[in-house]
């Protein structure tokens, strides 16, 4: 193993945004992705993939994304019909739809529907509620608990924590003991990593948790 014991310093606020953006991006990473399905007020779905996701508290069971402003420093679509509603659904992402997802990503015009444009399946569950994606074998049906604004302008993230009130399995699932929960070769989930890379985690292996002998 190597060992690292000489360093050099970066100081965040002496470089532009996205210069720390891309150098953070290339460390935190492996990063999950919410496939975040979320409907407005007037009835427009939207869908886009965020991967500054992760789990925060268990009991009960609340999930966390921060979604960042628009270049030009507007709101995006998802934290809009969040705060407006206090629904959305996140899906998984697997290597089978990691093109669908990463299509869904792009900067359409309000209006312009992320589910057509990336050839997703939307299974609509009623007036005022976020379809589910029928390409994620799990959706997570979350409330809203809490935005937390980080500041304002580009670059800048909202914290969203959300309730899962509902866990949706596929069917696929019907046979697992789902208490000890999914095979990662089950899922097939990409992670997000920095630039244009993804990672597959189906390189995976085991390593019992550390214990203290008493």
């Amino acid at each position: 193993m190597t060992l690292h014991t000489e360093f050099f310093d970066i100081h965040p606020t002496k470089h532009f945004w996205v210069d720390i953006y891309h150098l953070m991006n290339s460390i935190v990473q492996p990063r999950p992705i919410a496939w975040i399905s979320s409907v407005s007020k007037t009835g427009k779905v939207n869908l886009a993939p965020f991967s500054y996701f992760n789990i925060c508290s268990m009991n009960p069971p609340i999930i966390s994304n921060s979604i960042f402003f628009n270049r030009d420093g507007s709101e995006k679509d998802t934290l809009k019909n969040i705060k407006a509603t206090g629904k959305y659904v996140v899906g998984t992402v697997s290597f089978q739809a990691a093109n669908k997802a990463n299509t869904s990503s792009a900067p359409y015009d309000h209006g312009i529907s992320e589910f057509q444009e990336a050839n997703v399946q939307p299974i609509l569950r009623g007036p005022g509620e976020p379809p589910f994606i029928s390409e994620s074998p799990v959706q997570l049906e979350c409330e809203l608990h809490q935005t937390i604004p980080l500041g304002e302008g580009a670059g800048v993230g909202t914290l969203v924590l959300g309730n899962v009130k509902t866990i949706h399995l596929s069917t696929q699932f019907k046979d697992i003991e789902w208490q000890k929960g999914i095979a990662p070769e089950m899922m097939g989930n990409v992670g997000r990593m920095g630039e244009d890379f993804y990672a597959k985690t189906t390189d995976v292996f085991q390593m019992p948790r550390a214990t203290v002998n008493k």
